[in-house]
């Protein structure tokens, strides 16, 4: 499978370095980075294009304010892409009227997509394209198993991790914790990562975006060792 990730910075160089050590070997994964210094209202998207779009199947979008996901469409159309993930870490970077405007467009292009909220809450079940499930079962919301020795944790494998790669980070971190403090610990483990999503209050959730990633984290901790605390 051809990933391109459009990228503004750290953010999403993160994530692209995590995809490439984790993910499966016969992925590829371009980078298309865009200037941070976009308008709030794109009205002619080649002024701002790259000229060379690398061909891909899956395009990722992982810019850092409103006006990537306004050239979407342009790039999608220009790699060949089949489908689309636009993650919502931060409302800022895509209003849910605009996402509202990108699913009618890439639905008149035949084109899958899908906007986790945030991006380490994707899962295979959220699309029937096979390019957005395939990326999902390698990276999205976190998946561990737990091995326990004297009631702390000897060791966590990641089944699947965040997009981010925070998983890793907090499985490593877990390492000789007490297995009734290990859901609380992870979660300031994923603070101290740290997490990349905002911490505005979001109005569907009625809660930060980054305490939800959060959430979603200490939940496959508790599920890994929930054998072990039922003793």
């Amino acid at each position: 499978m051809k990933i391109l990730a459009i990228v503004q910075g750290n953010y999403g160089k993160r994530m692209v370095e995590t995809w490439k050590k984790h993910g499966p070997g016969n992925w590829v994964v371009e980078v298309l980075e865009i200037t941070s210094s976009l308008p709030t209202m794109i009205e002619e998207p080649s002024e701002f294009l790259p000229k060379n779009i690398p061909e891909a199947d899956l395009v990722i979008s992982l810019g850092e304010n409103s006006g990537i996901p306004q050239l979407l469409p342009d790039i999608v159309k220009a790699s060949g892409a089949r489908a689309v993930i636009a993650p919502v870490d931060n409302r800022a970077w895509l209003p849910p009227g605009l996402a509202k405007q990108l699913e009618r467009t890439f639905h008149k292009m035949d084109v899958a997509v899908v906007f986790p909220t945030t991006f380490c809450t994707l899962q295979e079940g959220d699309s029937n394209d096979p390019l957005i499930r395939e990326f999902a079962h390698h990276f999205g919301a976190p998946e561990l198993e737990a091995e326990v020795e004297n009631d702390r944790v000897k060791g966590i494998k990641v089944v699947k991790s965040a997009p981010c790669g925070s998983t890793y980070f907090v499985a490593e971190g877990l390492k000789g914790a007490m297995v009734v403090d290990a859901e609380e610990k992870s979660g300031i483990l994923h603070h101290n990562y740290p997490c990349l999503a905002t911490m505005n209050v979001d109005w569907q959730f009625q809660d930060t975006l980054m305490h939800r990633a959060g959430y979603f984290i200490k939940e496959a901790v508790k599920k890994a060792l929930e054998k072990y605390l039922k003793r």
